[in-house]
């Protein structure tokens, strides 16, 4: 009986050994997992709408269990629940390994309905593999929770001392009345959703989120290859089928681990069970040894197999990430950090996948031709007129992005400064850049208005009134009157009667 040859392309062994009897692959009791974690990750959304029916009718619930808030305790020192939910599920994870991933967490709901809903119209995701965007989770993990302790030593400022807190204070610890204090609206929460729940699996396969993108799946990355609960196998068992690493939607090679070191020590395993369920022999379970430690790296790696891009193609996906990452977060005042990261990785993807329709004789997107013979089919010219529009899209959203910036950059350090000449220098650029991001926007931004209004106000040494009634004429309709209501609320302590002043 001689073991698979794990340099197999298409990762598992002849298809003569992987043909099992469907009695032999339906064994009583052998697909459980998959239903129990069905229904787990099924009641992570029935908990959203219990959490948010109980504030409703309250007034005043338990705070988010939202993990970003690790970077509020860090930066403050208040302690959070979402703080000490991270705490539990990384203590959780060094014990028992990544079980959250795939058995909790409301992303991965999204990509395993959407996975499934793939399969049921006969599209299979296919894994996407690339060295350099490996890079992105880890890296955010770093920016968002490491960087700015860093950051604060380089400043020589003070550790917070940790604190509870309430409501009166700013943030409060357990108990709130603002249960959207961290979270976007509707329409950015059902975006977030559709492009990191739906789009990526589309576009880059099951569990790219994951992958490349969720800087929590970095830190239990980490904190799983010092975890004692594993997949293990019996060999004297074992067919060395391939059927457990074929039912792997994270990618992991798992008949060719188990066959050298007797587990599963790739820390992108998730512990779905999924591997467990399917194999005919039964010869996979979960139980308890030594941590892994770093063994993978031992084993090919994260994929064990080629790369689907080259270096060039890869530094070009990661340029375009990091060109559209600047471009989209915080755009308008509403695009949040994740969502940005999982566009980044979708318009880089797509970049090679427009140059490769013009080099490649036979180029898809997932199961959709774009060229057949070096010639554009039907949906590959829709394909690039899509990405000239695409890239119109993101210009125009740079552009306004940049004048954002340096508005706001403008506007904060106006407010920082003593001196009369600087003011009047710094107000002018704020305004200047402010006033143009507000025109070419597509959406109202109040954080570049209120902005406006103040630049207004804080850099002439005449009345502000007057000088606002000297430029405000030029200016589109909404414009003015954002403006002016801003001006009012940010000038006197009666907005609503000099708004009616400012507007005859």
């Amino acid at each position: 009986m001689g073991r698979t040859n794990c340099s197999n392309s298409n990762g598992a062994p002849r298809q003569s050994r992987i043909r099992r009897t469907n009695a032999a692959l339906r064994r009583p009791g052998r697909r459980r997992y998959a239903r129990w974690r069905a229904v787990s990750l099924s009641l992570v959304y029935l908990a959203f709408a219990a959490h948010i029916i109980h504030w409703k009718l309250t007034g005043s619930t338990l705070a988010p269990l939202e993990l970003n808030e690790v970077m509020y305790t860090l930066e403050l020192g208040i302690v959070t629940a979402g703080f000490l939910f991270m705490c539990f599920l990384v203590l959780g994870t060094l014990i028992f390994g990544r079980f959250f991933c795939s058995w909790a967490c409301h992303i991965m709901v999204l990509q395993e309905m959407c996975a499934w809903l793939l399969r049921k119209i006969g599209i299979q995701p296919k894994v996407f593999r690339s060295r350099l965007l490996l890079y992105i989770a880890p890296l955010t993990a770093f920016y968002m929770f490491l960087w700015p302790q860093i950051v604060r030593a380089w400043h020589e400022r003070a550790i917070p001392t940790f604190h509870y807190a309430t409501d009166r204070e700013g943030w409060a610890s357990f108990a709130t009345n603002n249960f959207w204090r961290n979270l976007p609206g509707p329409w950015i929460i059902a975006l977030t959703f559709v492009v990191c729940g739906f789009l990526v699996v589309y576009v880059l396969g099951t569990r790219t989120f994951c992958t490349y993108v969720c800087p929590y799946g970095a830190i239990f990355g980490l904190a799983d290859r010092f975890a004692i609960g594993r997949i293990h196998v019996n060999h004297d068992l074992c067919k060395h089928c391939g059927q457990c690493t074929k039912a792997c939607t994270s990618a992991v090679r798992v008949h060719c681990e188990t066959a050298q070191f007797g587990t599963v020590v790739n820390p992108s395993c998730l512990k779905c069970l999924d591997c467990v369920s399917v194999c005919p022999q039964e010869a996979l379970s979960y139980g308890f040894s030594t941590p892994a430690l770093f063994k993978s790296q031992r084993a090919g790696g994260r994929f064990g197999l080629p790369y689907d891009f080259s270096l060039g193609e890869d530094l070009l996906a990661a340029s375009v990430f990091v060109v559209v990452l600047l471009t989209f977060r915080g755009l308008y005042g509403r695009i949040p950090f994740l969502l940005s990261l999982a566009m980044g990785l979708i318009v880089g993807y797509l970049a090679v996948l427009t140059i490769r329709t013009w080099r490649r004789a036979d180029v898809s997107l997932s199961t959709l031709p774009l060229t057949n013979l070096r010639r554009f089919t039907p949906a590959g010219w829709a394909f690039q007129a899509f990405i000239l529009l695409l890239t119109a899209f993101v210009f125009h959203s740079a552009f306004v992005r940049y004048h954002e910036f340096r508005g706001l950059r403008d506007a904060i350090a106006l407010t920082e400064t003593k001196d009369a000449m600087a003011r009047n220098a710094l107000a002018a650029s704020a305004s200047h850049h402010l006033l143009i991001a507000d025109r070419w926007g597509l959406f109202a931004n109040e954080r570049v208005e209120r902005s406006l209004a103040r630049s207004i106000s804080g850099g002439s040494s005449s009345t502000p009134i007057l000088r606002l009634r000297r430029i405000v004429p030029s200016w589109r309709p909404r414009e003015r009157c954002s403006a002016i209501f801003w001006f009012a609320a940010a000038t006197t302590p009666r907005p609503c009667r000099n708004f009616r002043r400012l507007l005859d």
